[in-house]
């Protein structure tokens, strides 16, 4: 068999458990869709190693951008205007980030931005505790979750 074929053997695996996972202990506060976002930017970086160095980075540093521009928001106070001039502010920092090549992965953390935007909707989106750290861990645990789903369809296919 080919590659892919035990590669998707492999997703469909590793998919299952954690769709599975999050949803048997709501109590950890962990989200399937985080986890795909850090799933699919180690992919989407190359794979391997490197690309689960680089995907980590990357989208951690984008919650973190996010993060820092809610607190700012929350600290000023303000309305459409402002969180509009911070998220351009973030995106600017995003790119420039990337002169740095463990965060060049500029993708990666635009996606860890949206994540931590969408998944703190409806809640203090400053606070980097509790279900707000869950975030995070998603993408770190989607992340590691993209590598063993490669490696493991190498293995399977017979390499290296």
């Amino acid at each position: 068999m080919n590659l892919l074929f035990w590669t998707g053997i492999c997703s469909l695996v590793l998919a299952s458990i954690w769709t599975y996972f999050t949803l048997a202990v709501p109590s950890l506060h962990l989200l399937a869709w985080a986890g795909f976002t850090g799933w699919a930017s180690h992919f989407a970086v190359g794979g391997g190693p490197t690309g689960l160095k680089k995907a980590l980075a990357s989208t951690v540093t984008g919650a973190i951008w996010a993060l820092i521009a809610l607190n700012v928001f929350r600290a000023v106070g303000g309305g459409a205007l402002l969180i509009g001039i911070l998220v351009g502010i973030i995106a600017f920092l995003m790119v420039i980030q990337a002169k740095q090549d463990l965060l060049s992965f500029i993708p990666g953390a635009f996606l860890g931005a949206g994540t931590w935007f969408g998944a703190t909707a409806g809640r203090d989106g400053a606070d980097f505790s509790g279900a707000n750290l869950a975030v995070i861990a998603s993408m770190i645990i989607g992340a590691f979750l993209g590598y063993l789903n490669e490696a493991g369809g190498k293995k399977l296919a017979g390499e290296k």
